[in-house]
């Protein structure tokens, strides 16, 4: 994101709090005109997460409006959310830029044909997401810098975004990931928890979720390391955490407010080839009837135009679905400029998709196992990426073609 991004993201954050205004003219949406399908479902992360608690509030008032039944699917794994899109198991999933970034680069459990590059587009922007690093609150640990060696950092490999996010505070640091003390979970919730036991010194989370109001209740409390921008190596911190904007946090636990943290879009995904009416009705749906479920839940004022506007201004980062577009043209918010861009990232991200595709088959005729990430496979894509023209990350490809 460039530089610009920071104005438009704390609009939105600042704007959590106050009632989004549609933009749409005319009507509200009939919903006796719309054709919609007798039940859906839509995959979340954990439950007590931000976004599970955001899916049961918009989607109970969105079934009592339709008479549509909506199942919540709640999966601990970042890369479990992808593979459940892909196959089929929900019509929509949870993602920020850094997953659709991880997802085209095919790194760690993205290496499988089922959660591998593929064709996935944003329907609908969910909320202005805070990031950051959270101590225990008798902690030693007062600044980035004290982050030593001896440190106790928290690594949950289910999502590769919060374990880079360790590595990049590790960078952040000067301290190599090799040397330091890890504490290794395996759920987004013992990811916190670790931390309030004592087990663990540091872990990279988010301020609204339940998990970190949970944390904040405990009698030593905790308390969040501010990330500063012109620290000597921010540069190779953002690096390792590219799709964030940097900026204070206006929202989740107390202790995190007017902390400087990355902050994330993150929206709902479905797949490409998701028919586009339904797509364009449940836009429109959430966006029209924002009233009806925003104070079901403490974040849900973000679910609004207001965040999809400051995501538009700001610079998308993955691309969004046709039938998205068609809502955001007949509002007229959705630019020859937007569509310049969303072309851009479906052009890179089809190549993305067909040169892993073309290393799953030739990795079956080699003989090479993909099932599972192993060293041999990672070794085979790797090369067979470079032979066929992918040399960098798809964060730096996309910067690249957007200049």
């Amino acid at each position: 994101m460039s530089q610009i991004s920071n104005k438009y993201l704390r609009a939105a954050v600042g704007g959590m709090l106050v009632v989004g205004v549609t933009l749409a003219a005319g009507t509200q949406q009939s919903q006796a005109q719309v054709k919609w399908p007798k039940y859906f479902s839509v995959i979340t992360p954990i439950v007590g997460s931000s976004n599970h608690s955001l899916g049961v509030a918009w989607s109970t008032a969105f079934s009592a409006d339709t008479g549509v039944r909506v199942r919540i699917l709640p999966t601990s794994s970042g890369y479990a959310r992808t593979e459940w899109l892909n196959i089929n198991q929900g019509r929509l999933t949870v993602y920020q830029p850094s997953d659709f970034y991880d997802q085209m680069d095919s790194v760690e459990g993205y290496a499988k044909r089922t959660a591998g590059p593929s064709d996935t587009c944003a329907m609908f922007v969910l909320s202005v997401t805070p990031w950051g690093y959270m101590v225990r609150g008798d902690s030693k640990i007062k600044t980035v810098d004290d982050i030593k060696s001896s440190t106790k950092a928290v690594f949950y490999s289910g999502s590769t975004f919060i374990s880079n996010g360790m590595r990049a505070l590790l960078v952040l640091a000067g301290v190599k990931e090799s040397e330091v003390q890890k504490v290794e979970v395996g759920g987004y919730g013992a990811n916190t928890k670790v931390v309030t036991e004592g087990r663990g010194e540091v872990s990279f989370t988010s301020p609204v979720s339940g998990t970190s109001y949970a944390a904040e209740a405990t009698p030593n409390s905790i308390r969040w390391l501010n990330v500063p921008a012109n620290h000597k190596n921010f540069a190779a911190y953002r690096e390792l955490s590219a799709g964030y904007v940097l900026t204070k946090a206006k929202s989740g636990v107390k202790t995190a407010i007017g902390v400087s943290m990355d902050h994330a879009f993150q929206s709902y995904h479905v797949r490409g080839n998701e028919d586009a009416d339904f797509v364009y009705n449940l836009a429109k749906w959430m966006d029209q009837n924002h009233d009806k479920y925003k104070k079901k839940f403490r974040h849900a004022p973000m679910m609004s135009l207001v965040s999809l506007k400051a995501y538009l201004a700001a610079g998308i980062l993955e691309p969004f679905h046709p039938g998205t577009i068609r809502y955001l043209k007949e509002i007229g918010i959705w630019t020859a400029a937007h569509q310049k861009r969303n072309d851009t990232i479906v052009r890179l991200m089809k190549n993305r998709i067909k040169v892993f595709n073309g290393a799953m088959d030739a990795a079956y005729g080699a003989k090479v196992l993909t099932d599972t990430p192993n060293d041999k496979w990672k070794a085979f894509l790797a090369d067979y990426k470079k032979k066929n023209g992918v040399t960098m990350k798809f964060s730096k490809e996309l910067e690249a073609a957007l200049k």
